[in-house]
């Protein structure tokens, strides 16, 4: 039996190709976008009746246990022509000499490439994951409810390596075949003067016109197992080596890598990970894997360490427990107000959210075929509240795999996950995601036109969390008119809006925080109770508590947008005027460590300690953090009188 590569010469009938699927998978490091879609084909091929879960193994040899040129050398013959081809699209093709650093990744409790390993093209009904792994491109043979979407995912294989080549070795579940298979994606290339494809087998030679057949041998598959450690002997499943992977991957890099996409499905007892190296193995399950968190780098530790308490948390909530929104809430809405949620149920998450910190929400929801009825599906939501928080947006989780880039307003203070898993809607939502699996489009090939009100329903999906955070807090300001007062140690000026609709400041009644905290303080006490009676004038603005600083937003009307919001900061002082006695050794607001955070506004540092905000939006929210959490802060919140003469100047400058 020859084994080698073989590469087809061009056809004249047909058209010249190109691969450029790689593309498709540049926002993520090679090592992270192999882990990412092979874990995630791992899981889609798990074998019906098995209960455990998806087991995998990653070995990387490193250059401790890479094959020598002698021994690898018999898995190359034929193909180093065309590996060192000009034109062939490799940058760093290896030399035949190198020792051959390599990459193993191995699944078990999976099904292996079933199918016919004859076929070589696409016929209806018929699901041959073989075909459609080794023989398709842009093609994919998985339910609809399954993660993938695409057929493009499986590049990720050949682009990890330095001659764009992967082998696979399949054992399987149905009639216990050992298969092996390499392939390898060049671009069209020239070699001796005869033009190739950019496609390459390996195995033995096919007849014309007939597909290449993988490699039966079983001595031949003995000895490829042991060469490149291999454990998958008679398991059923799909082994797949990458030679000449680069020799700066690691077992580090990989755990990385594995912890940051899959720490949920890891949680919840759904995927195990088996990393080694020729030194070392780690075990990623679900007791383990908060320890191996606490020893990750520090940027990894910080993004994942609070997600993963709150997957903890979540893995505790029984469908029972969770807060149960009315099925009216997403029928054909982009975002929420308060009056599509039953005040029971608003109540029951505003009595969670402030005593325990967290809150557990499901979320139903209807989706639309376009040529189909209804159907009610769901989602779930969970939030904990975390004072300076470094995540911005909420982390969306489709069965199982993280879409890392989904576009959605801004969250603050909290961490949340998104987590769906109802077959409905994890369809809807895999039709609009990039091959990639990192966005949702509104746009996709797959998703535009397919449902009714689809981009409205995506867009709630996306801002459910930002908009909850919101509802929130907006009735705990409306709720306690005072909440500052256990803040700041005086009081904050506040707006009133005149008939002619224009804001004027009023100010505030002067609270002393420190005698108010003794009951038997008389005089302080009717002062406070003097300021409840007072009637609350309309505010175009509120002001929030947040640790180290505070939180401006509010609802302007469309003719109060660009109106100027000024705020005076001071540290607050015993005797005198706090801002009479504000000094830049206090703080600057245009200098570290004091940090403004701005949606839906624009503004103005027009003095260390004076800020002019401007509303851009129907809702606008500014944070400004940064502040010595050991001293009160004193507020001036005003209407500011300079608004006008500042936005005539900036369009003066845009007429000039």
């Amino acid at each position: 039996m020859k084994l080698a590569w073989h590469f087809s010469k061009v056809n004249p009938r047909f058209k010249n190709r190109e691969a450029t699927q790689g593309e498709f998978f540049a926002c993520d490091t090679e090592l992270r976008a192999l882990i990412r879609e092979a874990v995630q084909n791992s899981l889609d091929a798990k074998r019906p009746g098995f209960n455990g879960p998806v087991s995998i193994r990653i070995f990387v040899s490193g250059s401790k246990a890479a094959l020598l040129p002698e021994t690898a050398k018999r898995y190359f013959k034929g193909g180093w022509d065309h590996f060192h081809a000009e034109g062939n699209g490799l940058r760093n093709a290896p030399d035949r000499a190198e020792n051959c650093c390599f990459v193993t990744y191995e699944d078990s409790g999976t099904t292996g490439l079933t199918g016919d390993v004859e076929q070589y093209h696409e016929m209806a009904g018929v699901r041959n994951p073989f075909y459609y792994f080794f023989r398709a491109e842009g093609q994919s043979n998985k339910l609809e409810s399954g993660r993938g979407r695409w057929g493009l995912g499986k590049f990720v294989f050949p682009r990890s390596s330095r001659i764009r080549s992967f082998f696979g070795l399949t054992v399987r579940h149905d009639d216990g075949k050992r298969l092996l298979a390499g392939q390898s994606i060049l671009r069209s290339h020239h070699v001796e003067e005869k033009s190739y494809t950019p496609d390459g087998w390996f195995g033995e030679k096919p007849d014309k016109d007939e597909a290449a057949l993988p490699v039966d041998d079983r001595e031949f598959i003995d000895q490829f197992e042991d060469d490149f450690c291999l454990e998958r002997k008679k398991d059923p499943g799909l082994s797949v080596v990458i030679p000449f992977c680069e020799d700066t991957w690691s077992a580090a890099a990989v755990i990385e890598s594995v912890v940051q996409d899959y720490f949920y499905v890891i949680m919840h007892d759904e995927l195990v990970v088996t990393v080694e190296d020729a030194d070392s193995q780690t075990v990623l399950n679900s007791q383990t894997i908060a320890g191996i968190v606490d020893q990750s780098p520090e940027p990894i530790r910080m993004a994942i360490s609070p997600l993963l308490t709150l997957s903890s948390w979540a893995v505790q909530q029984s469908s029972e427990s969770l807060i149960r929104l009315a099925s009216t809430a997403g029928k054909a809405a982009s975002k929420w107000n308060r009056k599509a949620i039953d005040p029971d149920a608003f109540s029951a998450m505003q009595h969670a959210f402030n005593s325990d910190g967290k809150l557990a929400v499901r979320v139903p929801i209807d989706v639309q075929h376009r040529q189909a009825a209804a159907r009610s599906t769901y989602f779930d939501v969970f939030v904990s509240r975390a004072e300076g928080a470094v995540q911005k947006r909420p982390m969306f989780i489709r069965d199982g795999i993280i879409i890392s880039d989904v576009r959605t307003r801004l969250i603050r203070d909290v961490h949340a996950i998104v987590a769906i898993e109802e077959p409905v809607l994890t369809e809807f939502l895999g039709d609009a995601e990039n091959p990639a699996h990192t966005e949702w489009h509104e746009e996709s090939s797959h998703f535009k036109g397919k449902y009714i009100n689809g981009a409205a329903t995506l867009r709630f999906v996306r801002n459910t969390v930002a908009d909850l955070c919101q509802m929130l807090s907006e009735a705990v300001e409306e709720e306690d008119p005072e909440m500052l007062l256990n803040v700041f140690s005086v009081g904050t000026a506040i707006t009133a809006t005149t008939n002619a609709g224009i804001s004027t400041a009023e100010s505030g009644w002067p609270v002393e925080f420190a005698s108010m905290t003794s009951k038997e303080n008389d005089t302080a006490a009717e002062r406070l109770r003097t300021l409840k009676s007072k009637p609350r004038p309309s505010r175009s603005f509120r002001l929030a508590r947040r640790e180290g600083g505070f939180r401006l937003s509010g609802r302007p009307k469309p003719g109060e947008r660009n109106r100027g919001i000024e705020i005076l900061v001071a540290y607050d002082r015993r005797g005198g005027s706090p801002l009479r006695k504000y000094s830049i050794t206090d703080f600057q607001l245009d200098a570290a460590p004091v940090q403004i955070d701005a949606d839906g506004a624009v503004f103005d540092i027009v003095a260390p300690n004076r800020l002019i905000v401007y509303p851009q939006a129907e809702r606008f929210e500014v944070v400004v953090t940064g502040f010595d959490n050991n001293r009160d802060l004193f507020l001036h919140a005003r209407a500011s009188k300079e608004s006008a003469r500042i936005r005539n100047i900036r369009e003066e400058m845009v007429l000039d």
